[in-house]
């Protein structure tokens, strides 16, 4: 473990991760800063005479709040791959990003192949690995728990809480009649696709809510 004041070189390892992160947070973090003119309301926003002002504002909310923890997160990979090293507080921080992103998509597990999809999908999935295994032992014990508590936060959520009162049966049928409700036929088209459903699901009337 490092001390509060020691160096880490960043080893070629640590420079791809590091390296990956800056251009993947840093990008998305800059581009939701400034899209206040591109971004379009949610569907689920729209009402008869225009959009409803309040759930647009929350929208831009959450979507600021991503590009917050996004940039802070690209900032610090970036430092650390241009500088050379790391300190164990840079790491720690790296940690415990991943480790508030993870429950959420811990939490969000979707039915079926869907879920395994959009797991496989999110780069923390897999630099969190890396990162538990190939440099945990440079950071605090304590910080190593509270990542893994977190973790294991979403999944309890997600059992516990999602899986039995989002929507019931927990399938994805039951969840894509959620989406064309909130979301559109044509966004349920784009979900099928991961979720590996051929048929033509725009052209399909929205089943009934539970």
């Amino acid at each position: 473990m490092l001390s509060a004041t020691d160096f880490y070189t960043v080893t070629p390892l640590l420079n791809a991760v590091l390296w990956i992160e800056a251009v993947i947070y840093l990008s998305i973090g800059v581009y939701e800063i400034f899209d206040d003119f591109k971004a379009k309301p949610p569907a689920w926003a729209k009402e008869e005479n225009g959009y409803n002002a309040w759930i647009r504002m929350q929208d831009v909310i959450g979507r600021k709040m991503h590009a917050a923890i996004c940039t802070i997160l690209g900032f610090v990979a970036l430092n650390g791959a241009l500088e050379g090293f790391v300190t164990r507080f840079e790491l720690e921080l790296i940690f415990i990003s991943f480790a508030v992103i993870m429950p959420v998509i811990w939490a969000m597990i979707m039915p079926g192949r869907l879920g395994f999809m959009v797991v496989l999908l999110k780069p923390e999935f897999y630099l969190q690995i890396v990162m538990f295994v190939f440099f945990g032992h440079l950071i605090r014990p304590e910080i190593l728990v509270l990542c893994v508590a977190l973790n294991l936060w979403g999944l309890f959520v997600h059992f516990r809480l999602v899986r039995t009162s989002f929507f019931q049966p927990f399938t994805y049928e039951s969840l894509r009649a959620h989406i064309v409700r909130g979301a559109g036929a044509d966004y349920a088209l784009r979900i099928d696709k991961l979720a590996g459903r051929r048929s033509n699901a725009a052209s399909e009337p929205a089943a009934d809510l539970d």
